[in-house]
């Protein structure tokens, strides 16, 4: 009791600081700790630090908690390699090291972002109503086309059926005529379904060279990050025993080879028009209602699969399949290749949301455990974040993963960057009338997350090759294999570029110079990849086009955007998608910026 201070000693001790207000007595940096606020501990910097511009300084004891901790986890640890260990680009950012705990990613900040998305804020289909009103808004712009260009074709075949039809297990009637040159079965198995056939449907000699063109070019582009191949492998399988899904199929292939017309042997174009769906084609007639004669046959399979919806959405097992959700993504991938640069006002766009309709209903997404689900729902995203980005509005998915990134395979990271990339451009085109501490706050939370990622990155995100920077403000070739990861790389600066221009800057100088120095190394490495790619494969379609429109916007000197302009007129002219529009947008843009 001797021992016990007495009151006036109490009274006279300055009141300590409640543990709410931050104090922390072994944990957290210096700084925050004599600003008596909570430290968030994260390294090299804190949160409070960036925001404040203060320098951040950790105490020994904290130092001496980390080495002990990365001794633990050692083993683990040599497992991890850092992207930039074995190669020396322009910047070398502090935050990257070689040595790094998975522990760090046990909650990482893209497993947080929030989910309000303006599709949260309006009504959505039923689950049993989503593929009709998906449907609908297909409908509805067929109609409106057929009126506009007098494509001829019946629109009378595009209204739904008003009552459904009782799913037996009848002989399927609905084998299309048009689909092989007759209707010759090739085992004699009773169909699971009548929307479904249990035998293979024949193909004539154009379907079949469409149907190979998909699996070639086609399928691979769309299994970019899918190393399963379900497009390419999987889908023409099914598509094979489904009218619809083979339409779709044919479709897509006959728009992509119609965007590659000039590069096709004039032996194969003729070929297809021979026998091509809907009216017959002449010799030497260069267009047929305004479309020259392989986009002809892609919209006459484009309509022919929305007279097929029409008659069979109405079964429940139809509308629930796989069959319908490959479908959609093919016919939202046909209207990309033909979208022509028209996004505001564009069938694709609005089309985009029905296909998140159908998604959302059957609660489909990123780690959904059937294949086909899984690789549609990533290859929708990707098309949204293009279209999201290039129309100023917030991406449509609320799904958030669950896997942290110490759980993902090298394969699986690839994929994670893109929904991070989405969360970007969520941040970009996000309201900007918050509080600049709250954009700030949100910026550091994106930028983060993309660093975590990095971070934790195997050695096949490295790359193979690289010449050393040039002295010329041109940029050199880097090549990153295989060509997922390259592209994963490209998503990953494409994504930092779009929070960084986008985030308020109120650090000083200091910061200043440090974003740039992360905005010039993301120009580098997309620059350098898409020098590698751009005139071999078409792959990367989906991605060098946006990496690099990104890149232009935040470059000011005169030869880099001289050097980016001719990259991806380079790159429009082996992908042919996006529209060349772009390369005017990007000019505009620069000369707003003067």
């Amino acid at each position: 009791m001797a021992d016990q201070p007495t009151v006036a000693n109490k009274r006279n001790r300055k009141p300590r600081p409640s543990r709410a207000r931050g104090l922390r007595t072994t944990t957290g940096c210096l700084t925050c700790r004599k600003r008596r606020i909570k430290c968030d501990e994260t390294k090299p910097r804190c949160g409070p630090c960036v925001k404040s511009a203060k320098e951040c300084e950790v105490s020994a004891g904290a130092n001496n908690q980390d080495e002990a901790r990365s001794t633990e986890s050692n083993a683990t640890q040599r497992s991890v390699v850092s992207t930039t260990a074995s190669f020396r680009s322009p910047i070398t950012r502090q935050s990257i090291t070689s040595d790094v705990d998975p522990l760090l990613f046990a909650n990482t900040p893209e497993l947080r972002f929030d989910l309000s998305p303006l599709t949260l804020t309006t009504s959505l289909p039923s689950p049993n109503s989503a593929p009709f009103q998906w449907y609908d808004l297909l409908a509805e712009d067929a109609i409106s086309n057929i009126h506009k260009h007098n494509l001829g074709f019946d629109e009378l075949c595009l209204s739904r059926r008003q009552s459904p039809v009782p799913e037996t297990p009848e002989l399927n009637p609905l084998i299309d005529a048009q689909l092989g040159t007759d209707n010759r079965i090739l085992s004699t198995e009773i169909p699971v379904a009548p929307w479904k056939s249990a035998d293979r449907i024949l193909l004539n000699d154009n379907e079949l060279i469409l149907l190979q063109h998909y699996v070639e070019v086609v399928g691979p582009m769309l299994d970019l990050f899918d190393p399963l191949r379900h497009f390419a492998i999987v889908i023409p399988r099914l598509a094979v025993h489904n009218v619809g899904l083979l339409k779709s199929l044919l479709a897509v292939s006959a728009r992509h080879m119609a965007l590659h017309r000039d590069t096709l042997s004039r032996s194969a174009e003729s070929s297809l028009d021979a026998h091509s769906p809907g009216p017959p084609m002449l010799d030497g007639v260069p267009e047929v209602n305004g479309l020259n004669r392989l986009s002809h046959i892609a919209t006459q399979y484009y309509y022919e699969t929305l007279q097929y919806l029409g008659q069979n959405l109405l079964y429940p097992s139809y509308s629930r399949s796989s069959e319908i959700i490959a479908t959609t993504i093919l016919i939202s991938t046909y209207e990309m290749f033909d979208s022509e640069g028209s996004y505001s006002n564009g069938a694709w766009e609005r089309h985009l949301r029905g296909v998140f309709w159908i998604q959302r209903s059957q609660d489909n997404n990123g780690e959904s455990k059937d294949g086909i689900r899984r690789a549609v729902w990533w290859a929708w995203v990707r098309q949204d974040i293009w279209v999201a980005f290039r129309e100023g509005r917030r991406v449509l998915t609320i799904w958030h993963p669950k896997r942290r990134l110490s759980d993902l395979t090298p394969d699986e990271l690839a994929t994670r960057v893109v929904y991070i990339a989405a969360r970007c451009v969520d941040f970009a085109t996000n309201d900007k009338s918050y509080d600049l501490s709250i954009r700030i706050e949100q910026g550091d939370r994106l930028l983060q997350a993309l660093d975590d990622w990095h971070r934790i990155l195997p050695s096949s995100f490295q790359p193979i090759y690289a010449l050393p920077p040039p002295d010329s403000e041109l940029f050199s070739p880097i090549w990153i294999h295989p060509p997922s990861h390259a592209a994963a790389i490209q998503m990953f600066h494409f994504a930092r570029i779009i929070v960084l221009i986008n985030q308020p800057c109120m650090g000083g100088t200091g910061v200043f110079r440090q974003r740039q120095r992360l905005l010039d190394e993301s120009v580098y490495y997309i620059c350098g990849i898409a020098m590698m790619h751009q005139g071999k494969e078409l792959l990367s379609a989906f991605v060098n086009p946006q990496a690099l429109y990104a890149a232009g916007l935040c470059v000011q000197s005169p030869v880099k955007q001289s050097a980016i302009l001719e990259l991806l007129e380079k790159t429009l002219n082996v992908t042919r998608f996006p529209p060349k529009t772009l390369l005017r947008d990007l000019e505009n843009h620069w000369r707003n910026e003067t």
